[in-house]
């Protein structure tokens, strides 16, 4: 599997909590560097469905005008 022998060695002298958090890693890396065909959409939809924010569309709108006065205030 492992074509390396100099990394299956250091792989099987880590720790178990050591493998684990390579195996978590390594999922970082393939997902990372996941091929995305250019055009297709990534959809996010409910991606905070989860989370308890109470945050509404006027809070954002003031907050985006506070900071357009600010950056035009250092302009």
């Amino acid at each position: 599997m492992i074509k390396y022998p100099e990394l299956k060695t250091a792989i099987e002298a880590l720790p178990p909590p050591a493998r684990k958090e390579l195996a978590v890693f390594i999922g970082y890396l393939q997902y990372k560097h996941r091929f995305v065909p250019p055009g297709e959409v990534v959809k996010l939809g409910g991606l905070w469905a989860d989370i308890d924010f109470d945050v509404t569309d006027d809070d954002i709108r003031a907050l985006r005008e506070r900071v357009t006065r600010r950056l035009a205030d250092r302009a």
